[in-house]
């Protein structure tokens, strides 16, 4: 036990060897294996900053959010039928009022029907002092879907539903907007969310031993009126080799069914 402590704690006194960078550009490429071989995952995203951000002595992954730098992205994934495409923004109105937005559409078209998920989304925060954020968030989710007969050609039945959904987040990292030498510390975020008889929380807790390497744990619990409740535990870790090109893996672990429930590798590129 007190060779591993000296050996994680001769790791994240390593220095880390890198002249100050400036970026404004980020592309993630990613996979994912989520509970059988049978739901894949291939998804990438492209981020877009307007103003440069400077990664240098603050944790390289988080040092666009610590510097409150407005951005805008878009995101697409497939898994099977499945196509998704996201479009947020994120502005830092100063340290009184932030201002997230996001579009979402989902679409499903198999042989018996197609549905198409419109989703906007908007969320409101300030922070409390260099170290806390905290907010609130509602989402509005409309669904149109068609069923197509097995029998007769061309006969079809369309339908439609719609519901909100409501959130309450907070944010801290012990490292503030400072700049300076680096010090290890954390980045934790909470969420909890209210959908039409389901509630959600999240808890996501990063450690990060240097600039450019962290560990963390995410936990999320559903509990549903109808199928109950299910909780899922993913360790994971991200590492920079360099201020432009980073790897992030994770593992979860779904506690009531007793199996893999995620598995995650992401790649994501600065320039």
């Amino acid at each position: 036990m007190l060779r591993l402590s000296a050996c994680l704690l001769a790791i994240s006194t390593l220095p880390v060897f890198a002249q100050p960078t400036d970026i404004q550009h980020e592309v993630a490429l990613g996979f994912s294996d989520v509970r059988d071989a049978d739901d894949n995952f291939i998804g990438a995203s492209y981020r877009y900053y307007f103003e440069s951000v400077n990664i240098d002595q603050q944790p390289w992954s988080i040092s666009p959010y610590l510097q409150r730098t407005n951005n805008v992205s878009v995101d697409y994934f497939g898994i099977g039928n499945i196509d998704s495409m996201n479009v947020r923004g994120e502005w830092f109105y100063s340290d009184a009022l932030v201002i997230r937005g996001r579009y979402g559409r989902v679409t499903n078209d198999s042989r018996f029907f197609d549905e198409t998920l419109n989703r906007y989304a908007v969320e409101v925060s300030t922070f409390a002092n260099q170290n806390w954020e905290y907010g609130i968030g509602v989402e509005y989710f409309n669904l149109n879907e068609e069923l197509f007969s097995s029998i007769n050609a061309g006969v079809s039945e369309k339908r439609s539903d719609s519901e909100f959904s409501y959130s309450a987040f907070a944010r801290y990292t012990s490292f503030g907007q400072r700049s300076g030498k680096f010090s290890p510390g954390w980045d934790t975020k909470l969420k909890a969310t209210q959908f039409d008889g389901e509630f959600s929380v999240e808890l996501d807790t990063d450690y990060f031993f240097r600039p450019d390497w962290s560990v963390g744990v995410t936990y999320i619990h559903e509990s549903n009126e109808v199928v109950g409740s299910d909780n899922v535990i993913e360790l994971g870790t991200h590492y920079w080799f360099n201020p432009h090109s980073s790897i992030e893996f994770g593992l979860g672990y779904d506690t009531d069914e007793n199996q893999l429930g995620s598995a995650t590798l992401l790649g994501t590129f600065r320039f």
